[in-house]
């Protein structure tokens, strides 16, 4: 089968406005793009499907909800519900979960993942209603305390288990390190909305961030064609941050 490539709006600054990022995915020949909260805060919801149809793009994620492990138990659920709402109205694949990580000091592993799971089945239900997918995505163990407590492709294949609107965000910058990643898509490809590519950087023995598919630390001509050949038939979004570009042109990769 022909695979549909996205690139994530994620890519672009501030300086890019979000017309210009459509010209230039369509130009490239590309029919799907990952949306952002900056996309919905530049345009507002409608405008945004209507400027997605002009440039004929379909919407592979939207990011992020979640964020279960904040201060307040209860303050993530307005702008979770919010956007899956936005991925109903945008039909959104999938609509990416980053569950929050332990915080500063680190409150105990334990609590956050009963955070996590209270409040993902909270989510589930309200997702369900408005038939969206929620696509939990598991993160680097480094990222623990700032971003997210499901590190490992089992634990969240566990979360999302419960609920049949409900599977895995599998991101390489994420999940490279995980012996579970390649089992994950050869067992329980059912479970997996969306995988997401790009390199790895890595210096002095230290992720130090994203990079394209030609450069960085990774050999992906050892890991790609996995992701092609076992079970999972969807997308493959490209996601870069304006970071890891160091200075060139996003409308010029």
């Amino acid at each position: 089968m022909d695979r549909v490539l996205s690139v994530n709006h994620y890519i672009c600054g501030p300086d890019v406005s979000f017309p210009d990022f459509a010209a230039a995915v369509q130009q490239a020949g590309m029919t799907s793009v990952g949306i952002t909260r900056a996309a919905l805060a530049e345009m507002g919801i409608e405008p945004l499907a209507r400027c997605l149809g002009d440039h004929g793009l379909t919407v592979s994620s939207l990011n992020s909800a979640g964020y279960f492990t904040g201060p307040d138990p209860d303050a993530w659920e307005r702008e979770s519900f919010e956007l899956v709402d936005a991925a109903a109205r945008l039909r959104a694949d999938v609509l990416c979960v980053i569950c929050g990580g332990l915080g500063a000091p680190p409150m105990p592993l334990a609590d956050a993942h009963d955070r996590v799971r209270s409040g993902f089945k909270r989510l589930a239900a309200r997702a369900a209603e408005a038939n969206v997918t929620l696509g939990l995505e598991p993160i680097y163990p480094a990222d623990i305390l700032t971003k997210g407590c499901i590190n490992s492709c089992a634990h969240g294949l566990e979360i999302v288990a419960p609920y049949p609107f409900a599977k895995l965000i599998l991101d390489l910058y994420h999940s490279w390190w995980d012996p579970d990643f390649p089992r994950i898509l050869h067992r329980n490809a059912d479970k997996v909305a969306l995988i997401q590519i790009c390199n790895v950087q890595i210096e002095q023995g230290q992720v130090t961030g994203r990079n394209t598919l030609a450069d960085g630390s990774l050999d992906l001509s050892k890991i790609l064609p996995g992701l092609l050949q076992d079970g999972y038939k969807g997308k493959l979004e490209f996601e870069l941050f304006p970071r890891d570009l160091h200075g060139r042109d996003p409308l010029a990769l």
